[in-house]
């Protein structure tokens, strides 16, 4: 089978995996950490059979191929021209097609070294300069082709030569269209690069990953062989935010300064070695930290509403948890679901939507209609099923917020129909009963069964794909799981279309409401994990 390539600017690499996720975070197997205008988790390429299909993740920027914008995906050919954000620039290819324009300095076809692309703190196009003159001339071809077309062509009003050009001519056209890449690079923190001779290493030890900076941080640097280095440059997300020199490379980092970061989301911190020639020692992956620039109020003592005057089901509270809030909420939620699944729910857009959408649940009594089915739900979910009891609470409050009164053809706290149960015979427990019963103890049985089949029969135990799939036929949600990603622990940009997001962000929603009742002023309420966490 052929190897893939995405030809950069002065380096290669090769995609010999199903999956090659392509973003701004230095653990996408393709990372561009200095060009903002790429996304965190932009695109992927997946590879199906001898085929290779380009994904957008709904980047902030898009993705062009050829000039053209992907909307889902595309089937990529070799040639086919791939800029990302906007900025970012490379060029697919086959192994074998490209077997001759192997030059010193980069990957040769068929191995799956880093290439420069993959440098942290270095932008495979765009927002960076290269040297070409190592390359072969099939190799300066294509960067005066692709990587400076545009600004050569912007700039002077002429093409770019081809292969049948004077070699002069070429020269002169590289030249210029360097000056007008340094340019559009101006504000970046360096120009040059190329290979050091300086083996200098340095890490960050203070903060720590998944430190959440609230006040001014000194950055403490462990270092070896600096004795050529001249100075070091600390990145946030790929941006420049301090310098210092040696021989400790200490700096201050102070969350007010950037007040933009207090999203609630990860963001890198790095550490890249500047030589005495001005060249990049680029080292290992940073941290990742949070950040707060505003006091966090304490929870009040007292009621904000007069519970003379609240309303049973009417939603209450003193205003939404911040983005920082929700995203420790949601992360303390994930590790509630046992078993080995991991998942990423540090996406802001995902973060954003749930926020949002909290808000449907902020409603009292909710614990309260909870535990008149408490001893229903363990007993169907978890003796019965052995399914984690969160996921019987938190889909019933999703789906019905403990209220049984019939939506239409949905019935019972698990919003099922008669017909869907029945067909599927997820009833055979139930007996006379049925899905509108008020004890519920048949639409507990048959949602269970019913979860059990999602969770075990299609998703291999993964509870919150099958969250996301509840309402689907175990048939249907097996068909929309070949839709996804080979690695889909990244869940928003896994999960693409509106319906199934729609139902992740409920999920979320609901389950940080459920167990975080004071932080939405629910006064009255208690955590569903007081009704779950009971003896078995």
């Amino acid at each position: 089978m052929q190897d893939a390539i995405l030809k950069f600017d002065g380096g290669r690499r090769v995609i010999d995996s199903d999956v090659t996720a392509i973003g701004r975070t230095s653990d996408n197997a393709v990372a561009f950490t200095s060009d903002t205008n790429v996304s965190r988790f932009h695109a992927e390429i997946e590879r199906r059979g001898g085929d290779y299909y380009l994904i957008d993740l709904q980047s902030s920027n898009g993705t062009t191929v050829n000039g053209t914008r992907v909307s889902g995906e595309v089937l990529l050919a070799p040639g086919d021209v791939i800029v990302f954000g906007g900025s970012s620039e490379c060029v697919f290819d086959l192994s074998d097609s490209s077997a001759n324009s192997v030059a010193s300095g980069t990957d040769a076809a068929g191995e799956s070294g880093p290439s420069l692309a993959d440098a942290p703190g270095m932008s495979a196009a765009g927002s960076e300069v290269s040297s070409l003159g190592s390359q072969a001339s099939s190799e300066a071809e294509y960067a005066a082709r692709n990587a400076l077309h545009q600004g050569v062509s912007n700039a002077t009003g002429a093409d770019v030569p081809t292969s049948s050009s004077n070699p002069t001519v070429l020269i002169a056209g590289i030249v210029v269209g360097l000056a007008v890449v340094c340019a559009v690079a101006a504000g970046a923190f360096y120009l040059t690069r190329g290979t050091s001779a300086c083996n200098a290493t340095a890490r960050i030890v203070k903060p720590e990953a998944g430190d959440t900076i609230s006040s001014p941080v000194e950055i403490e640097v462990e270092s070896e062989n600096t004795a050529c280095v001249e100075r070091a440059v600390f990145l946030l997300d790929g941006q420049e935010v301090a310098s210092a020199t040696g021989p400790n490379f200490s700096a201050t980092l102070d969350p007010k300064e950037h007040p933009e970061l207090a999203d609630g989301v990860d963001h890198s911190l790095e550490i890249v070695l500047i030589d005495q020639d001005g060249r990049q020692i680029p080292q290992g992956g940073g941290v990742a930290l949070a950040f707060e620039t505003r006091a966090v109020a304490k929870p009040s003592q007292t009621p904000v509403v007069a519970q003379a005057n609240t309303q049973p089901g009417k939603p209450v509270g003193r205003g939404q948890p911040s983005l920082v809030q929700v995203s420790d909420m949601t992360q303390r939620l994930v590790k509630q679901f046992s078993g080995s699944f991991s998942y990423n729910v540090s996406n802001k857009q995902f973060l954003q939507e749930v926020q949002k959408r909290s808000a449907e649940y902020a409603v009292e009594g909710y614990s309260q209609r909870a535990a008149v089915y408490r001893d229903t739900i363990n007993t169907a979910f978890v003796r019965e099923q052995n399914i984690d009891p969160p996921f019987a609470y938190f889909m019933a409050m999703a789906r019905s917020r403990f209220a049984v009164e019939k939506q239409g053809s949905d019935e019972g706290l698990w919003r099922l129909t008669a017909a869907f149960v029945t067909d599927n015979k997820y009833n055979g427990m139930c007996g006379a009963e049925t899905l509108s019963d008020p004890s519920q103890t048949c639409a507990a049985r048959s949602a269970a069964l019913y979860a059990k089949a999602l969770i075990f029969g299609v998703f291999d135990g993964d509870a919150i794909y099958g969250a996301v799939a509840f309402g689907k036929s175990p048939q249907d949600a097996a068909a929309w799981k070949a839709t996804l990603p080979q690695n889909r622990s990244d869940l928003w940009n896994a999960v693409r279309t509106p319906a199934e997001r729609d139902q992740l962000v409920r999920f979320f929603a609901a389950g940080i409401v459920a167990e975080n009742p004071q932080a939405f002023g629910l006064t009255k309420d208690r955590p569903l994990s007081d009704l779950y966490r009971v003896a078995m």
